[in-house]
């Protein structure tokens, strides 16, 4: 058992390497985010051996900074492996079965797919589209296979209702006054 702070009692963990096993589709979902990574490096080494082709589904981000510092490779292999590295995180995280992983991974996805808007390649929107689907179907499915084991358990994955509270009338009349400390005067 684990301790939820956000709860006052302890919620069971979930076995997250069974989810993953019972729903193959997250795995293959999170594994996106390898194909991201590889195909953004296999950009990165063409664009710097002078090749003007490219992968649509990998990363603007770092297709722009290639281009923007093409004569200063280390800058832009820097910018690069720090892009990368984090869709790596993202993709080690979402593939053991973690939804945060999937939600950042897909939100910084989406902020990299508008670059390809932003310079209207229509194909790699559509791929980052996909790939972006791809995501949020594996995010929410690891989402309600987490939600139905923890029922299953029998603790809601939600925290406990407050008790309600209890108004009890004032046996004083309102009408009474008080003096400076406090004191009742009839």
């Amino acid at each position: 058992m684990s301790s939820n702070p956000f709860t006052s009692e302890a919620t069971p963990a979930v076995d997250r390497a069974a989810i993953l096993a019972a729903n193959p589709g997250i795995k293959s979902a999170a594994h996106w985010f390898w194909w991201i990574v590889g195909l953004s490096v296999i950009n990165t080494v063409l664009v710097h051996s002078g090749s003007h082709t490219s992968f649509a589904v990998g990363l603007g981000f770092t297709l722009l900074a290639d281009l923007f510092f093409r004569e200063l490779m280390a800058v832009a292999l820097v910018f690069d492996v720090a892009v990368v590295g984090f869709f790596v995180v993202m993709g080690v995280f979402a593939v053991r079965g973690h939804r945060w992983a999937f939600l950042i991974g897909g939100i910084v996805y989406a902020a990299d797919a508008l670059i390809f808007l932003y310079f209207q390649d229509y194909l790699a929107l559509a791929l980052h589209g996909w790939a972006l689907f791809s995501l949020t179907t594996g995010g929410l499915a690891l989402h309600r296979a987490i939600k139905q084991a923890r029922s299953a358990t029998g603790v809601s994955a939600e925290p406990p209702e407050p008790a309600a509270a209890v108004v009890v009338p004032s046996a004083e009349p309102a009408t009474t006054e008080k003096d400076a400390s406090g004191n009742r005067q009839d």
